[in-house]
Parts: C-alpha cells; sequence; structure tokens
C-alpha cells in the first residue's frame, strides 16, 4: 500500500511536469509579444537554468570526462538548433500548433536510433508515423491538397522537432558513457553560451531587455518552472514508475499548451486544428506505449 501511495505520489509530479511545460509555451508568447528577442530569451533560460541547477545539484556533479565534454558540445548545439526554431515557430503560430507539432519529436526519434544502432523500428513506431502524418495533414492541407494551413511557424516548429529528437536519440546513444548531471548542466552551458553569441553577435549590446511584468514573468517561468523544478521532479519521481508511465504523464504538455492557451491568451482551436491534434496525441501513445498501458497497469 505504502509502494502504491509513493507511486501514486511520483506520477502526479510528473504530470505537473508535462503542466508546467504546457504552460512554458504560452509564457514564451508573452515574452515575445512583449517586446523580448528569441536569443535574449534563450540565453538568459539557459544560463540561469546552468546557474540555477549548479548551485541545486553541486554535490552531483563529478569531474568532468573527455566524452562528457564531447557529448555536452554535441547535445548543446543540438538543443540550440531546436529552440531557435521553436521559439521563431512560437512567435509565427498559434501557442497550441506550436506544441501539438513539437509533440511529432517523439514519433522520430525510433528512425534516428535506427541509423545510430541499427535498430530496426517496429511495428507501432511505423504505425504511430502513419497516424501522426495524418494529424499533420489534418492540420495542414485544405481540400484540394495545398498546404495552405501551414504557416511559416509551423514549418519552423515541425523543423525543431526533428532536432529535438535528435536530442533525445543522441543522449540515450552516449548513454553509460557520460555522467548525466554533468552532461545536463554542460549541454545548458553550451546552448546559452551560443544564445548569448549570437544575440550579441546580431544585435550587441544596442537591443536592452524592456523589464516589465510581462518579460520578467516570462523569464523566472522559464528558469524556474519550465527548467529547474521539471528536472528535480523527473529526478526524483521517474525513478518510482515506469518508464512507459513517465514517458506518458510528461507528454502531457502539448494536450495542456493550448488549455492555457485558451485560459491566458483567449487563443481559440479550430476543429481542424482539434482533430489534428487528436491524431498526433494518439500517435505518441502508440509510440510511446506499444499499446501496453493497460496490459501495465495490472501488473
Amino acid at each position: 500500500m505504502k509502494k502504491l501511495v509513493k507511486r501514486y505520489i511520483a506520477e502526479s509530479g510528473l504530470l505537473l511536469i508535462g503542466i508546467l511545460w504546457g504552460m512554458g509555451f504560452v509564457t514564451v508568447k508573452i515574452g515575445l509579444n512583449a517586446g523580448m528577442n528569441t536569443f535574449y530569451l534563450m540565453w538568459l533560460r539557459f544560463l540561469g537554468s546552468f546557474v540555477l541547477l549548479s548551485i541545486l545539484f553541486r554535490k552531483k556533479i563529478k569531474k568532468v570526462s573527455k566524452d562528457d565534454l564531447k557529448a555536452g558540445v554535441i547535445l548543446g548545439i543540438i538543443q540550440y538548433f531546436g529552440y531557435v526554431f521553436q521559439t521563431y515557430g512560437a512567435a509565427h503560430t498559434t501557442v497550441g500548433k506550436n506544441a501539438f507539432f513539437t509533440a511529432i519529436n517523439v514519433i522520430i526519434v525510433p528512425y534516428i536510433f535506427w541509423m545510430l544502432n541499427k535498430k530496426r523500428p517496429d511495428i507501432f513506431s511505423f504505425s504511430a508515423s502513419i497516424i501522426c502524418l495524418i494529424g499533420v495533414g489534418i492540420m495542414s492541407l485544405d481540400s484540394n491538397l495545398n498546404f495552405t494551413h501551414l504557416n511559416k511557424g509551423d514549418v519552423m516548429t515541425i523543423i525543431s522537432a526533428f532536432f529535438f529528437a535528435l536530442q533525445v536519440a543522441y543522449t540515450g546513444y552516449f548513454g553509460r558513457k557520460v555522467h548525466p548531471m554533468n552532461l545536463v548542466l554542460l549541454q545548458m552551458l553550451v546552448g546559452g553560451l551560443l544564445f548569448a553569441g549570437t544575440q550579441f553577435a546580431t544585435s550587441g549590446l544596442r537591443e536592452v531587455i524592456p523589464l516589465h511584468g510581462e518579460t520578467l514573468m516570462a523569464i523566472i517561468y522559464a528558469v524556474v518552472f519550465s527548467t529547474a523544478i521539471p528536472m528535480l521532479l523527473q529526478i526524483y519521481c521517474q525513478r518510482l514508475t515506469t518508464a512507459t508511465r513517465a514517458s506518458i504523464l510528461m507528454s502531457t504538455e502539448s494536450m495542456f499548451a493550448p488549455i492555457f492557451a485558451f485560459l491566458v491568451l483567449g487563443e481559440m482551436m479550430t476543429l481542424r486544428v482539434a482533430l489534428g491534434a487528436v491524431f498526433i496525441l494518439f500517435s505518441v501513445v502508440v509510440s510511446e506505449t506499444k499499446l501496453g498501458m493497460v496490459k501495465e497497469a495490472n501488473l
């Protein structure tokens, strides 16, 4: 009984991660609408998170190895491009579409693993890909099969999903060769420095962040609630449940994002987008669970 209670508490924590990440899409949109530059917001997020997590996890940090450094640099660069495209995408599309198109990274991961490890995706991964493509098609195509409903923000977000899939796949690829906390901190540091370098190379010190309620909220939320707290929750909660349950609970971000977008921004979702979203979310469930949640729940 005690073990069951612990599992439910842990799974509530993982669901909270999905909620926090879902709201994160909204706060990024608010920050961009308030005049924040994409690179400014991102370097503050990642360098701020690096400092905060370095303090919180100082006892878990080990001496950095060559493998740690190599993996951290590669993943930091991949992460940089992922967030560049996702954040630029957020500026040019709705919060809901930004979240749903980002979610397709889950479908792409098995194919990258196939290239890296020669491990062929299973029938569930192939099925999930078809379901996901149907969902993207419903969101993007008109009755004449033209991509009239696909804007540049949607395209940028889909590109970001490929980079996030690369990040997940390469994290698994490096696996046991690296220290996990070193890897997290190094990729945040590398990503933050790349964002800062891009910002100062393109705008220098001329652009000053308009510091007021909305921009401060976007910065604080990105550092604390989109990064630090989810990291803490994931470390302590994921070990108390199964990988399948954890992945599904955390992937609910794409479900909560449009809900918060409606409540906070008044952003409405059309029937076409909602129908496409159902297909995309179902494809994520198929890919992540292999339809084994019911069986697993009875164990």
